[in-house]
């Protein structure tokens, strides 16, 4: 059974080159980022921040309201087509009504105390990522042995402490979600060398090997 599409909002300037028409939208497609229902640009859509949609039928609505994007935020903004197996409208993606026009003009303005806050939460999520897919991919347990010196130093000289159980730990715990989803939704700029989806993908081995150490 073909997958449906839909019409997305993305600023014009960051558009791939194709559709994104794979079963998870392709690897370029993942990394384009598509206007959410906080108004924020954002690769993922999640529960509390959906990406806003349109369908094929209401390419004329949607159109008009890339016209109005552009408008407001002095920037163009043009219509993307995706499909994705993973998408449960009302989940991942919000079908667009006129109660989520203001998302079209922007996003609301965070308090200091929270622009701080998730950017040490971000801070912590980029690092941990790191420890977690170089203890990943250490070929045996002296590797293993050199990354996890290597870890504790750099984890208790930008945190006061830190190690590769406790990362393991955080990113599969509920702070590690949250702070996940803030980057996810575009809440909160991604600090450091790797890509949101190289960070999913780091959060998803945490919590395997999580769920496999309480298991043993």
């Amino acid at each position: 059974m073909p997958l449906e599409h839909y019409l997305l909002l993305s600023l014009a300037d960051h558009q791939p080159t194709t559709s994104a028409s794979e079963p998870h939208g392709g690897s370029h497609a993942r990394d384009v980022r598509c206007l959410n229902s906080a108004g924020r640009w954002a690769v993922r859509g999640t529960a509390r921040s959906p990406l806003l949609v349109w369908h094929p039928a209401q390419a004329p609505v949607a159109q008009a309201a890339a016209e109005r994007a552009s408008e407001a935020r002095g920037r163009p903004v043009g219509l993307l087509s995706r499909a994705d197996s993973t998408w449960v409208e009302g989940r991942e993606i919000q079908v667009f009504t006129d109660a989520l026009e203001p998302a079209l003009h922007g996003h609301a303005a965070q308090s200091e105390g929270k622009t701080r806050r998730l950017r040490t939460e971000a801070e912590k999520l980029a690092a941990f990522c790191v420890v977690v897919r170089a203890a990943s991919s250490a070929a045996d347990h002296a590797s293993f042995a050199e990354v996890s010196r290597a870890a504790s130093k750099a984890l208790s000289a930008r945190f006061g402490g830190g190690s590769i159980t406790s990362a393991f730990a955080w990113l599969a715990g509920r702070a590690g979600q949250e702070a996940l989803e803030s980057v996810i939704s575009a809440e909160i700029e991604l600090p450091g060398p790797l890509s949101i989806h190289q960070v999913i993908e780091a959060v998803e081995l945490a919590q395997k090997a999580e769920r496999l150490r309480g298991e043993g």
